[in-house]
């Protein structure tokens, strides 16, 4: 651990020197530190966006990518947080996204639409790029090697991530002319917010001072829009939330089979889009809880995949479905701290028992994939408890409520058993601090027996 007082005064002496051309070709530890946070911040807003902007987007396969992008993107805000935790003055942790970085991105990405999202998430990963490149260049490469060992981890998905998104502005274009000129007129926009941006940064104005380009998106698609939304191809779910989680016949083909939980796993599309809005909406968090919840987001966009995919590889089709979407923008701005204790004190934690027998019963019909699939779940889940626990508490310090995980998981057993209307009131409190049997109230058994 670094002594503060090992670099007591280096910020004031370098003044007079910052004069020499000659110091103008070296960089410093405390200019690296600097260069380095101005990046951080980069990726994590646009990490944040990415997620606010996932339930906007209808196609399925394109949900996906994002939540791993979103994911990717926060994976290098870490290397650059490492490397800055070894440097002078380090990253403290009240520190945020300055002013002027928020304004800019969520100009650039406040979008008409779908198409548009794409063309400025291109945009603005081009920039990133050419600002690494661009430090690489000052780079000392002996004194500096550790630095460059973190940006060349976060150079390893550039060409994939370059290449996917420009394909989604590619592919998207259509033949009209009043598109065409939309996406002409959206990226000279986004063009002359990114130059304010570079030269208001180089002279550290603030976002107040600065006259910004008027929008043409008069109604922004996102981030967070007022319903999430899924390609039609997928029949929405649009009866009255079941007694039991999934108990609802009409949702499913595999109602009477052990496989249902393989279409439990593919509609997990709905934790995921309930992370991705909380980690977009959530600011003035530490780093450490971004860590945790784009790794927990992207972990349910895998398990909904997982599932998807072996769905399609048992042969069936979305359409024998019914599916659920992730929570619009009210629901989050008003209940983040409840979804956020729903899923990982309810869903979650009342899975693992349904989970090891699914498991065992897919061992015994000699379905290896369905079995291993369950497994990698399991250990996944385990994580996110660990970061519900953690987390949640804190989540309910935004609104001003101290709770211990203890007491957030009780409290969110007595919503759910509330919301039922088949307990007596009577009952609730007492249930509610019985974790198994409220897990009997809550979700229901599979047909283990039955393939």
């Amino acid at each position: 651990m670094k002594d503060e007082k090992d670099f007591e005064g280096l910020e004031k002496k370098q003044t007079d020197a910052d004069r020499s051309p000659l110091r103008q070709r070296f960089l410093r530890p405390v200019d690296t530190a600097n260069e380095l946070k101005h990046l951080l911040w980069q990726e994590l807003k646009l990490s944040k966006l990415i997620g606010g902007w996932i339930p906007a987007i209808p196609v399925y396969e394109q949900k996906m990518t994002l939540g791993r992008y979103a994911y990717l993107h926060n994976r290098n805000v870490k290397c650059l947080y490492e490397r800055i935790q070894e440097l002078p003055g380090g990253l403290g942790e009240k520190e945020w996204i300055p002013d002027l970085t928020n304004e800019a991105m969520e100009r650039i990405f406040a979008a008409p639409d779908e198409k548009t999202f794409f063309l400025s998430y291109h945009f603005v990963l081009k920039k990133l790029y050419e600002q690494y490149d661009a430090l690489m260049l000052r780079l000392d490469p002996i004194l500096n090697l550790p630095t460059i060992d973190q940006i060349t981890f976060i150079f390893v998905e550039r060409e994939t991530m370059l290449g996917w998104v420009w394909r989604q502005v590619q592919f998207a274009s259509s033949n009209s002319e009043e598109e065409t000129l939309l996406m002409m007129e959206w990226e000279s926009y986004i063009s002359a917010v990114w130059q304010a941006f570079e030269t208001n940064a180089r002279h550290q104005s603030g976002a107040d001072a600065i006259i910004w380009p008027v929008t043409i998106a008069k109604n922004p698609a996102g981030p967070l829009p007022e319903k999430a939304k899924l390609e039609p191809r997928f029949p929405r779910y649009q009866g009255e939330k079941p007694i039991q989680s999934y108990s609802d016949s009409s949702m499913s083909v595999l109602h009477d089979s052990v496989k249902q939980m393989i279409y439990i796993y593919a509609t997990e599309i709905f934790a995921g889009e309930t992370l991705s809005t909380i980690y977009y909406y959530v600011d003035h968090m530490p780093l450490p809880f971004y860590f945790d919840m784009a790794r927990h987001m992207w972990d349910e966009f895998r398990h909904s995949q997982m599932g998807m995919r072996r769905l399609e590889q048992l042969g069936y089709t979305v359409d024998q479905f019914k599916w659920l979407t992730g929570p619009g923008k009210d629901d989050v701005k008003q209940q983040f701290t409840e979804l956020y204790s729903s899923l990982t004190m309810l869903g979650e934690a009342c899975g693992f028992k349904k989970k090891r027998k699914s498991a065992e019963a897919f061992w015994k019909f000699g379905d290896v994939l369905s079995a291993v699939t369950v497994e990698f779940d399991l250990i996944d889940e385990r994580r996110h408890i660990d970061f519900g626990t953690r987390w949640g508490p804190e989540l309910y310090k935004k609104i001003d409520v101290i709770i211990s995980f203890q007491e957030m998981a009780e409290k969110a057993r007595m919503r759910r058993l509330t919301e039922l209307e088949t307990v007596p009131p009577e009952e609730i409190a007492k249930l509610a601090k019985n974790f198994p049997v409220f897990c009997g109230f809550h979700t229901s058994e599979l047909a283990y027996n039955n393939y």
